[in-house]
């Protein structure tokens, strides 16, 4: 049993590891947490909060800086040596989910869980999310596992896992503190088995390793004048029938979506929804000794609905981990068709395997999917290819740029770009041409100097969710250092294409 839950996290990681490191977005986002996780050992720079959230005033914690920082300095500002760690972390996920699988139903049902996590679309693109949340699914996992081993099996470890899952998932990702509902939820349902099995000192030792997963958030309170909590209490809207209708709406597309990016994407996705949840019905009148671990499963389905009093999103992650319940419940169904029918069995998880590498093979190549993140077509690779070719063109030349980035103006990603891969492979800087955000990691020399030596070069960054307006005041903007020598494209999609313009007089 062993070496075969082995076997698969082998496969796991090789199923991740296809079109590495060709594939790895890094944005703006990455360029941050590499400046601040290696300020944090190279400066001593302790931090106390972490990237900032969706809503103004409220911050991840600082855990995600604290995690990759090692594996820059390892491998001395390479982006490949933290990228490459997320994606073994999230196959590490195999070991948790049979786990869960095992502990709410068998093994059996544990093996097909490890064996769709594995080939899960959807969790190639959480290893490939090069950002705090993507740890989280394992958090989460260990959040879900730990109620599962306290409730189901009345072993008071599973409430010290479960709130270290917790603490640890809202520092990765703070909307995830609506973990907090479904805890509460579930240690109320339970209230007896609980009260058997916790005493004073067990519920003082789990407190404590809560206390010790956020003890950041604490002292950003204090030290901020409870900013996070009076934030939260200014977030709830009044929100119209409307409104709640179309959330409602977005919420059950993004449940389909799960549908098609775990299970099968060869059917429609909304019709799977539909019957798969016909089938957990059937389950629940058929299999009543499992019914309260299915209903288990449902609500962890459901958990993220409790966020639908914010609104409703249409970011891909504000569902993460809902969708290893999926996985954990067509495990469950595929186990008991596999009793009577062993064929029709082989056959779905060969679908779902085949489904999962259909898509993996279709998107993977090109990074993370534009759900995740808005900006497609930023790719290391291609980033990379656009330095290198500014400096070969510069033939040791100073070197002066531009770049119309997202964030406007903000030029932290390629400080980063340049500062790691250009002067260390190319021994010196650019300058930075054209206003400069203040208050962001990065920051190139500023370009004061009219020598007529230098050459000039106007980076565009992939363009999808920039409005053309701002485009077209860019390229007015560049008019300025000359006309295009020469343009240079990298990548095949027109909105999500890196554009050099070499720039200059056309009799030099």
């Amino acid at each position: 049993m062993k070496r075969f839950i082995f076997l698969i996290f082998v496969f796991g990681c090789f199923i991740r590891f296809i079109y590495f490191p060709d594939n790895i977005y890094f944005g703006y986002d990455q360029a941050r947490d590499a400046f601040e996780s290696q300020n944090i050992y190279k400066n001593i720079d302790f931090k106390i909060i972490g990237p900032s959230a969706a809503a103004e005033n409220l911050f991840h914690g600082p855990l995600y800086w604290y995690l990759i920082g090692p594996l820059y300095l390892l491998g001395n500002g390479d982006p490949k040596f933290p990228a490459a760690f997320l994606l073994i972390i999230n196959a590490v996920g195999i070991f948790i989910i049979f786990w869960i699988g095992k502990l709410l139903f068998n093994p059996r049902v544990g093996i097909l869980s490890a064996i769709i996590y594995a080939f899960s679309f959807e969790q190639t693109q959480y290893a490939l999310y090069f950002g705090n949340p993507g740890p989280a699914v394992l958090t989460i996992m260990m959040f879900y596992g730990g109620l599962v081993l306290l409730t189901f099996k009345k072993n008071w470890r599973g409430l010290s896992i479960s709130l270290a899952g917790l603490g640890l998932s809202i520092q990765l990702e703070f909307f995830l503190v609506y973990l907090i509902v479904v805890f509460i939820f579930w240690l109320a349902l339970f209230k007896n088995t609980v009260v058997k099995v916790l005493n004073l000192k067990r519920i003082i030792t789990s407190g404590i390793i809560l206390f010790l997963t956020i003890f950041p958030f604490i002292l950003a309170e204090l030290k901020f004048d409870f900013r996070t909590i009076k934030t939260l209490l200014g977030l709830f809207p009044k929100i119209s029938v409307s409104e709640k209708t179309q959330n409602y709406g977005l919420y059950l597309e993004k449940l389909s979506q799960h549908m098609r990016d775990n299970i099968s994407s060869l059917i429609d996705s909304h019709f799977m929804l539909v019957v798969f949840t016909i089938l957990i019905f059937y389950a629940l009148l058929k299999y009543k000794k499992d019914s309260r671990e299915i209903l288990f499963l449902v609500t962890w389905i459901l958990s993220s609905s409790t966020l639908l009093v914010f609104g409703s999103s249409e970011l891909y992650y504000t569902n993460i981990g809902v969708s290893l319940a999926f996985i954990l419940l067509t495990a469950y169904l595929v186990s008991k068709i596999s009793k009577k029918l062993f064929f029709l069995a082989s056959i779905i998880v060969f679908t779902i395997a085949f489904s999962n590498v259909k898509l993996i093979t279709n998107q993977n190549k090109n990074g993370i999917i534009n759900k995740i993140y808005v900006q497609e077509g930023m790719l290391l690779s291609r980033e990379k290819a656009v330095v290198d070719y500014i400096y070969k063109e510069a033939d040791g030349k100073p070197i002066v740029v531009s770049a119309l980035t997202m964030p406007l103006k903000v030029n932290t990603t390629w400080s980063y770009l340049f500062k790691w891969y250009g002067e260390g492979k190319y021994g010196y800087l650019p300058f930075w041409s054209g206003e400069a955000a203040l208050g962001f990691p990065g920051g190139l020399r500023s370009w004061k100097s009219q020598r007529e030596d230098y050459i000039m070069f106007s980076i565009i960054e992939s363009t999808r969710g920039v409005r053309s307006a701002f485009v077209e005041n860019f390229l007015e903007e560049q008019e300025q250092y000359g006309q295009i020598l020469e343009e240079k494209v990298f990548g095949e999609k027109s909105y999500a294409q890196l554009k050099v313009q070499k720039r200059g007089n056309l009799n030099e």
